[in-house]
């Protein structure tokens, strides 16, 4: 999965959603088609945006219909635009996911101009440095990010990758199980998020794709927006688009991508609440690593010096004071001894 698919995605997103509820498209007034990548997500916006004053009364099951005949596009028909509707992760976040749309359109106009001021700035001798960086800054975007050409197919709706039937999902260790079960909790019930990220920091996390959807969650949540599989993928590929497609492993022999383990995640039964009480466990974990590590350095550098480590001073200590018996706390007064009595000595 690469970032122009996330984009098609972002598109498909705002399409599916103004189909099952067409006054979501109140929420997004200032997305025009002509922001879309895909000519076809393009010529579905209008005619949704169109379809308000042409036929206000249709209704979500009759749109779909309605829209495949006035676009009339090959591979475009009512079924097609029902699983459309169906891949929509949230029509409520709409606004968000046409945020997504309108900030890769500004990139793609970034990307263009830069281009026009380097092949086409009148009297330049040599390189330019600045539009040299600002290029080299936007080449992620103009490989990644392209407009598809006019003639192009429809793209298909997006469907996480199916776990076949002989696959068995066997965790690496209960710590990972864990940390994949808070995950879960958190993307699935993003109301606990601001009770967890209070004190659970990020690196009590596996390094890497876990860690990372995990800074994605709190940033998405402390911005505000609605938490989900499409926003968190998307704030995750901004943080680290050279690791977008870093598998993660999930078993013994099994590794996913990024998006598939995130669309595992979505779905993967949760208990409401328990995240709390599982970040509580990993945090109490981490802890007593952390302090196990900094035991082990602390003993190796005093035996390295030559010094005897304080532990073994207190054991010693502990084991002398063992063997002596000790004192009473308080002692009996001393016996005093009598002086012999002188008896006189009467004669008769």
């Amino acid at each position: 999965m690469t970032q122009p698919d996330l984009v098609l995605r972002a598109e498909q997103a705002v399409i599916g959603a103004a189909l099952r509820d067409r006054q979501r498209l109140d929420d997004i007034g200032y997305l025009t088609p002509d922001r879309m990548a895909h000519p076809t997500h393009r010529a579905l916006l209008a005619a949704l945006i169109e379809s308000r004053t042409s036929a206000p009364a249709a209704t979500a099951d009759r749109l779909p219909e309605l829209i495949a005949e006035r676009t009339a596009i090959s591979g475009v028909d009512a079924d097609y635009l029902r699983r459309l509707a169906d891949a929509a992760p949230q029509p409520r976040n709409i606004a968000s996911y046409a945020r997504m749309v309108q900030e890769a359109a500004v990139r793609r106009d970034l990307a263009l101009h830069v281009d026009r001021l380097r092949t086409a700035a009148p009297g330049m001798r040599g390189p330019d440095p600045v539009l040299d960086r600002l290029a080299q800054a936007m080449r992620r975007t103009e490989q990644t990010a392209p407009v598809a050409r006019i003639n192009e197919s429809a793209p298909a709706p997006y469907e996480p990758r199916a776990r076949t039937s002989g696959e068995q999902e066997v965790r690496v260790e209960v710590r990972v199980e864990r940390q994949d079960a808070v995950l879960a909790e958190l993307l699935q019930h993003p109301e606990q998020v601001r009770e967890v990220s209070s004190w659970l920091y990020p690196e009590v996390f596996e390094e890497g794709p876990r860690r990372e959807v995990y800074e994605a969650i709190v940033v998405v949540a402390e911005r505000g927006e609605p938490v989900d599989q499409l926003t968190v993928e998307w704030e995750a590929y901004q943080q680290d688009p050279q690791a977008y497609e870093v598998t993660v492993e999930v078993s013994v022999e099994q590794r996913e991508e990024r998006p598939d383990y995130l669309a595992r995640l979505a779905v993967t039964a949760v208990v409401v609440g328990a995240a709390v009480e599982l970040s509580g466990e990993m945090l109490a974990e981490d802890i007593r690593t952390k302090l196990a590590a900094d035991f082990a350095t602390a003993d190796v550098t005093a035996r390295t010096s030559g010094a005897e480590p304080k532990v073994d001073l207190a054991v010693r200590a502990a084991t002398s004071t063992a063997q002596v018996e000790p004192a009473p706390l308080l002692q009996p007064p001393p016996v005093q001894q009598q002086a012999p009595s002188i008896q006189p000595n009467i004669r008769a």
